[in-house]
């Protein structure tokens, strides 16, 4: 058992290998699962019925028709030189794909200016479209132990509210689930 808890420490962490994984499941398969590991039984058999599901065999004629590419859509009537299916609402898309990269890419650009300019100084300054915007930074800790400290506490309290958010989550999970089986008859 020793063993399985440890593999979850690294599951939960992301630190698994593939094959660390299938140890996990074969192990919440097995129903021959420890008392203070049952709570995590339900997640694994979640995956396994995740991994049962297939998008059907018209999923592509859907997908299609959705982006308007289908045969018989107004959009996918139209064809190009080349005889294949005009891609106006994919260009839209990537359009809309396109902006958000160069909105990302100014964001991460003045992220960097500020972390350089704060290297060589205490004050920043930084242009913008309508002239300078001017701050001065400042360490808010002068020992680095105490800096430490709150650093822990704060990721421990990030860490408290995400275990919480996964209780609701696995809740949230039983729930639907029921609701699936009842609708579904199973």
């Amino acid at each position: 058992m020793n063993e399985i808890k440890r593999l979850l420490e690294k599951y939960w962490l992301a630190e698994t290998t593939l094959e660390e994984e299938k140890v996990l499941a074969d192990y919440f398969r097995s129903g021959e699962v420890d008392v203070e590991l049952l709570q995590y039984a339900p997640f694994f058999e979640y995956i396994d019925e995740e991994k049962q599901v297939s998008p059907g065999e018209d999923f592509e004629e859907r997908i299609l028709e959705r982006v308007g590419l289908a045969e018989g859509t107004a959009q996918g009537r139209g064809h190009g030189m080349d005889g294949s299916p005009m891609l106006a609402p994919v260009r839209r898309l990537w359009f809309g794909y396109a902006a958000a990269a160069a909105v990302l890419l100014c964001v991460s650009s003045l992220f960097l200016v500020v972390q350089l300019s704060s290297r060589s100084g205490d004050e920043v300054k930084v242009a913008a479209s309508g002239g300078v915007i001017s701050a001065t930074m400042k360490d808010t800790y002068d020992d680095p132990e105490k800096a430490l400290e709150a650093v822990r506490h704060a990721l421990l309290v990030a860490s408290t509210h995400m275990n919480e958010g996964k209780n609701i989550t696995q809740k949230n999970m039983y729930r639907l689930n029921n609701s699936w089986q009842a609708a579904t008859g199973n």
